[in-house]
């Protein structure tokens, strides 16, 4: 059975690569939030599927074949003739933060759900799942009706014991305006059992100043645990809710990194480690810990998909 199965959008990714003859180069890769995520997962040996629509364009098919070396499960990718997919490139600041320019409107992806068959798929791909992970990104990309049809599969997965785990990434750019996000997001909260939110995010779209008036949102809507990365502050933890609160509170420090890259997939990979020590028994707090050391990794390097040894080699090293 499948452990988790992401749902979101593959986009070729250009990063900055340094220079030559005056020209900037570019490295080409593959990337979108819930595949950074699901690719993370897979490294670190958890069951994971994707499910996506991507054209039949040779990228396309590179990128069908980069999941398949990263173990991912590719059954569910449906390739649509003469489409192709997403593209966005990274520019960085000196500090390592990141903008990102996307091309993304004609997007296979964004009509997911769109016909009978890619319902069924997805109602298909739920029964053999134990978890599904999908993302404010993944919800933004699509129409009013898909992502009703999302939702509803997603109530109906729920029902019958499976899980939900929603991270809550907002892009403005692909919303017609705030009030769709915010409505559309605090549709997938009431129906989430993991929250894996971003504080500046969660500001921004429902305007909750601080982590605890997440969490209490998170409360009003049945979440039964939450996790908030708040940058380089510390990860804050709300489990079990429980008599109007939740039962357990945790504050779990994130240690600093020196030279920090580009932050391109921070949260995908700390929810990558989060969700991988959760799903072998781990606790709360060790599950930030293999969070924030995912995200530590990704940081100190270019792009969202760190190369697979460089990954592996430092995730080996003694915790510090």
């Amino acid at each position: 059975m499948t452990q988790i199965l992401a749902v979101g959008e593959v986009m070729v990714e250009l990063a900055p690569a340094g220079e030559a003859h005056g020209k900037k180069l570019l490295a080409l890769g593959y990337a979108g939030d819930t595949y950074n995520t699901a690719v993370y997962l897979s490294r670190l040996g958890v069951k994971t599927a994707y499910f996506t629509r991507l054209g039949d364009d040779p990228y396309s098919a590179e990128a069908i074949q980069t999941m398949g070396r990263e173990g991912l499960d590719t059954a569910s990718v449906e390739m649509v003739p003469g489409r192709t997919p997403g593209l966005y490139l990274i520019a960085n600041q000196p500090n390592g933060e990141r903008h990102f320019s996307f091309w993304r409107s004609q997007s296979p992806a964004r009509e997911m759900f769109s016909t009978a068959v890619s319902i069924a798929a997805l109602e298909e791909r739920l029964q053999d799942a134990q978890h599904v992970y999908f993302s404010g990104i993944t919800l933004g990309i699509l129409s009013d009706e898909t992502r009703s049809r999302f939702m509803r599969a997603l109530r109906n997965f729920r029902a019958s014991g499976g899980k939900v785990i929603f991270d809550n990434n907002y892009r403005p750019q692909l919303w017609r305006d705030r009030v769709e996000a915010e409505y559309a997001m605090t549709v997938a909260l009431n129906l989430t059992d993991i929250a894996l939110l971003t504080d500046d995010d969660a500001t921004r779209l429902w305007g909750d100043p601080t982590p605890a008036a997440m969490q209490a949102r998170c409360l009003a809507a049945g979440v039964a645990e939450v996790a908030i990365k708040c940058g380089p502050a510390p990860v804050q933890l709300a489990l079990r809710p429980e008599g109007g609160a939740y039962a357990e509170h945790y504050s779990v420090p994130v240690a600093p990194v020196e030279r920090v890259v580009d932050t391109t997939a921070a949260g995908d990979s700390f929810n990558a480690g989060y969700l991988f020590a959760r799903l072998r028994g781990e606790d709360p707090v060790a599950a930030a810990v293999w969070g924030c050391r995912c995200a530590a990794v990704v940081i100190q390097h270019r792009g969202a998909i760190v190369d697979r040894e460089v990954f592996a080699a430092a995730l080996s090293q003694p915790r510090p």
